[in-house]
């Protein structure tokens, strides 16, 4: 499970080989076997031996900012792969295999997405003659991507982001319409967002950066040499292309919680001319999205726990790597 740490002035440290949570109104002694990770989304105190233990039972410890974005990290130094993994990460942006995988992530991205919109669809028949024809346009710029498989993502890189581009805004303009009122929206929005909606589902990928960013570090990839995503981000570029094919699955979890009315106006605040989730708004999303981790989803005709379909994207990729680039032929 996952310890979230949301109350100010609370502090974490060591008591019998454990985690020990004391704020104001508690006391808590965890063991840290039953930790996957440590979140602390407001200011606390933390000591140097909770650090320590953290490190030698591999329980990362992350720190966010109010958009649910990961500020800070700290895990131990170890990783289970050498810098041999690494060598081939970089080498194998210098070819069209790349590319081709970078293709396989945002068609699956943008299927999922087309699945959404139909599931989401089914019981609004006013609706449905532009979603469909949406849908339609959609799978056509779906098949257009083929065309760019044989290139090297430097020379088609601006050409897939625009196909991309103009996915994402046809899926979110359905999926807008789709919500109830206090919840439709104009457009995507990050920072800062302009409505409820992609205030929360801002947070919500905030989130999930950190766990596609564990996968990441549990094959041993360098999570800053990405492919789609390049340095202009000045962040994990990996991270930004292996969550493509999740945000489709987290869109569905906020879907869930705004349709079964557990997010209202009351868990937003505006500021800064943008809307930003509140202390009791990320007490609905957190515990929702942590259980969501556990939840087996379909995905390429498998059931998995969606936390291992997202560790299992590092490692496809590195089974892809194995395939398809031969060192020697360099």
């Amino acid at each position: 499970m996952q310890l979230v740490i949301d109350t100010a002035n609370t502090s974490l440290s060591v008591k019998n080989n454990s985690f020990f949570i004391r704020s104001k109104a508690m006391e808590r002694i965890i063991s840290p076997a039953r930790l996957t990770s440590i979140a602390i989304t407001t200011n606390c105190q933390i000591n140097a031996s909770a650090i320590k233990l953290a490190a030698e039972n591999q329980v990362p410890i992350y720190i966010f900012n109010v958009l649910g974005q990961v500020q800070a990290r700290m895990w131990s130094p170890y990783f289970s792969n050498t810098a041999d993994l690494r060598k081939l990460q970089l080498k194998f942006c210098d070819t069209s295999a790349a590319t081709q995988w970078i293709i396989s992530l945002l068609k699956r991205k943008s299927t999922l997405q087309i699945q959404t919109l139909k599931q989401s669809g089914k019981n609004r028949t006013g609706l449905l003659p532009q979603i469909e024809k949406d849908i339609v346009a959609m799978a056509d710029f779906i098949s257009s991507f083929e065309a760019q498989g044989n290139f090297l993502l430097e020379d088609c890189r601006n050409t897939i982001l625009g196909i991309e581009g103009n996915l994402s805004k046809m899926y979110f303009r359905n999926l807008s319409a789709l919500m109830p009122v206090p919840f439709q929206f104009e457009k995507r929005s990050r920072q800062p967002a302009l409505d409820y909606f992609n205030a929360a589902l801002n947070y919500l990928y905030g989130m999930t950066y950190s766990v596609v960013e564990s996968g990441v570090f549990a094959k041993g990839f360098d999570p800053f040499a990405g492919y789609l995503h390049t340095d202009d981000y000045l962040k994990t570029s990996l991270v930004f292309d292996l969550i493509e094919p999740v945000r489709p699955f987290i869109d569905r979890l906020l879907i869930e919680i705004i349709n079964a009315g557990l997010l209202t106006a009351a868990h937003f605040e505006q500021k800064q001319q943008g809307y930003w989730l509140n202390k009791e708004g990320k007490k609905v999303l957190i515990p929702a999205f942590n259980d969501y981790l556990y939840r087996r989803i379909k995905s390429d005709d498998k059931f998995m726990r969606l936390k291992d379909m997202i560790f299992n994207e590092s490692f496809a990729l590195g089974r892809y790597i194995d395939k398809h680039f031969k060192p020697e032929q360099s």
